[in-house]
């Protein structure tokens, strides 16, 4: 079971304005094309107030309590503690993304080079070498951002603009999420730390261009404590893609609560689906997704899953339970969405905040997910 609370509320800034997977000990992963991501722990404490206020929030998974906003929204995701032996695993994905840290329209476009003439933009501000972050257009599309030439006044993107952007189109600059903004530098959210992986409680990404899963955890001692992936190489920076999710494997007793907060991701998103397993979430706020309405099935094999007569001949989705156990649901071709035993599943939801498999066995895709 996971609590899963959110609260939004209006904001005085202007926002537009501004299924287990092996693990691997090497760590190599490319700049990946189309995303988006975000935020930063400094308004915790603001969120960590306003959730004193929801004691009496109802212990079922998700419970929600929340006002409407068309700008802000927190959330207080509980991860679990292991009920006295063994691990917990918490599922969750990310509800918001980071405020904007430059808009504008696009001039022109050279190769892979966003010049914007009227930016002022300084030497690596954005990219690998300054805030690691992405561009977003309003067609849904995202481009992560290698580094910025303020003399050209351009953003150099990990991936071309043919077919995804040209002169004209509007463009908004956001920050990823890390690890260190999500969990805190000095790990603020409270997991459990080590010297060793095997002795701490685990962060689990799973990585879909390389199907491995990369574990994350906090070292507590030595003389440079922080954020490390298991072999090692430290991991305060790895990025947390936007429609990414997450696993916490949790081996204390306790519950500890994630706070988050941010803009609500507003329009369409469109995210890759690699050839494989794909940990997701919607990217949603408040709103809960049927299956019917996720925009995954499209009728064509090459834009959207495969469907099939059986759940081993179709793409499926792999959705962990409340008790551990995971459930499979897929298209039934000419029908609709089912699971596994046969029940018909087009009203089933995926829930705000919840993560899920895509096992995906064809070529890769775009996603389109559908707007708030």
């Amino acid at each position: 079971m996971k609590s899963y609370m959110t609260f939004a509320w209006m904001s005085h800034d202007a926002e537009d304005s501004g299924a287990p997977l092996s693990s691997s000990k090497q760590y190599q992963f490319g700049k990946r094309t189309l995303f988006m991501k975000s935020q930063n722990i400094r308004n915790i404490m603001n969120v960590s107030a306003l959730a004193l206020g929801l004691v009496g929030v109802a212990g079922s998974a998700w419970a929600t309590v929340e006002t409407t906003s068309p700008v802000y929204v927190g959330a207080a995701t509980t991860i679990q503690g292991n009920g006295g032996s063994g691990a917990h695993y918490t599922y969750f994905s990310q509800r918001m993304v980071n405020p904007i840290s430059y808009a504008g329209k696009i001039s022109n476009v050279q190769g892979g080079n966003l010049v914007d003439t009227n930016a002022s933009w300084v030497d690596s501000q954005f990219g690998t070498n300054g805030t690691q972050a992405y561009v977003e257009f309003d067609n849904g599309m995202m481009v992560d951002v290698a580094t910025t030439s303020a003399g050209a006044q351009s953003l150099v993107l990990a991936g071309g603009l043919s077919g995804v952007a040209s002169a004209g189109d509007a463009y908004r600059v956001r920050a990823h999420w890390t690890i260190a903004s999500l969990f805190g530098t000095n790990n603020e959210a409270g997991l459990k730390g080590s010297f060793t992986p095997s002795k701490a409680d685990n962060i689990q990404l799973q990585i879909p261009q390389t199907q491995q899963t990369m574990t994350i955890f906090y070292l507590n001692a030595g003389l440079t404590p922080g954020w490390y992936r298991a072999d090692g190489t430290p991991a305060a920076n790895q990025i947390v893609y936007p429609e990414e999710g997450i696993i916490v494997k949790r081996t204390d007793v306790s519950d500890v609560n994630l706070f988050t907060c941010g803009p609500v991701k507003v329009g369409t998103t469109v995210a890759p689906v690699e050839t494989g397993y794909n940990l997701v979430g919607t990217l949603k706020s408040l709103t809960d997704v049927t299956l019917a309405n996720l925009g995954l099935y499209t009728g064509n094999p090459a834009t959207g899953l495969a469907s099939g007569t059986r759940p081993g001949t179709a793409d499926s989705l792999l959705v962990q339970q409340a008790d551990g156990s995971s459930k499979t649901y897929f298209y039934l071709t000419s029908v609709g969405w089912f699971d596994n035993v046969g029940n018909p599943s087009d009203t089933v939801t995926m829930k705000a905040g919840s993560a899920f498999f895509i096992k995906r066995n064809g070529s890769p895709f775009s996603w389109t997910i559908p707007a708030e």
